[in-house]
């Protein structure tokens, strides 16, 4: 039997965890920069609370998205790239690996939005759109630690013109192999808003500041633009047509974070302490540009965005 073919782009902690566990039951190939010797050479050191350790050795490993083979084409292009359109355009980077009739583009990324230069480009392709709920980083170059659990929630993007169903039952199947947990619902933009409602509050709030979540809960006047900026974007969501609660959303939130997130850093505030550019446009961005296209006053989310988006000129002219 022929197994799928996997094409992970953007190996780093997630791209890592779940090619390791699509490797289960599918050729895996991963595409590595910073660690491309380190991974082709030993693998990956993985430790993880959920699923053990063990040296996961990728079918191949490359340093750059190759050309499919006309006979072998990727089944699916998994892509755990940062979403940073300021900088890269997605699309272009996997375009050499998607074969038409033949690839499903599947995305693990934060933020609202990540489908669209997808769908742009490729508007024949089924894409497969992923939240992920996981705590993962690289430690050093190929060693990956995992802490607790983790859960994807996989879904359709309702504006794509393809119907993905099909292609979203088999790639959930895949990962159901691996272990992984998986949650299956009928429109994954509702669950991307509810995970923006914290990384688009906290995380910012947190990169601007330098301080961790504990710090922030424990200084009210970061605590009061927090919960500005969240009832600004359940704001949005509601117009876009979301039945959520703004009350409801901030105290979940809240409680969320008091029990499970406490002394954390976000990515946006590592990206800051390490020089690298954060997730603004599709943090930001993205429920900035909805909101004012439907006519919703944001002006605490502006403000936090302007302020990001300039960290992040500033950030990109240092490495000019």
């Amino acid at each position: 039997m022929t197994l799928p073919r996997i094409l992970t782009v953007g190996t780093g902690a997630v791209g890592a965890i779940y090619s390791w566990r699509l490797a289960q039951a599918c050729h895996v190939t991963t595409v590595c920069r910073s660690n491309f010797e380190a991974v082709r050479q030993h693998g990956f050191n993985i430790d993880s609370k959920k699923f053990g350790q063990e040296t996961f050795m990728p079918n191949q490993v490359v340093r750059q998205v190759p050309k499919a083979p006309e006979d072998q084409p990727y089944d699916y292009v998994l892509v755990t790239l940062k979403a940073l359109p300021e900088v890269y355009n997605v699309a272009d980077i996997i375009a050499p690996a998607v074969t038409k009739g033949k690839t499903t583009v599947v995305l693990i990324q934060n933020g609202l939005g990540v489908e669209e230069p997808i769908v742009e480009r490729f508007p024949d392709t089924p894409i497969v759109s992923v939240v992920a709920y996981i705590g993962t980083s690289q430690t050093s170059l190929g060693k990956i630690q995992m802490v607790g659990g983790e859960t994807l929630v996989v879904g359709n993007y309702k504006p794509s013109p393809v119907d993905a169903n099909s292609k979203i039952d088999s790639f959930v199947k895949l990962l159901e192999k691996g272990g992984c947990t998986v949650n299956r619902v009928d429109d994954v933009e509702r669950v991307r808003w509810q995970k923006l409602f914290w990384n688009g509050t906290f995380s910012p709030v947190c990169a601007i500041s330098r301080m961790d979540t504990t710090e922030i809960l424990n200084c009210q006047p970061a605590m009061d633009t927090v919960k500005g900026l969240m009832s600004e974007l359940v704001e949005v969501a509601k117009a876009a047509g979301y039945d959520f609660d703004s009350e409801e959303q901030v105290k979940t939130m809240m409680e969320r974070t008091r029990a499970t997130a406490m002394d954390y850093k976000p990515s946006m505030l590592l990206d800051v302490e390490h020089g690298r550019p954060m997730e603004v446009g599709v943090i930001l961005g993205s429920p900035l540009k909805r909101a004012k296209a439907l006519g919703v006053k944001v002006p605490k989310l502006e403000m936090v965005h302007n302020l990001c988006y300039s960290m992040n000129v500033h950030t990109l002219n240092q490495k000019k």
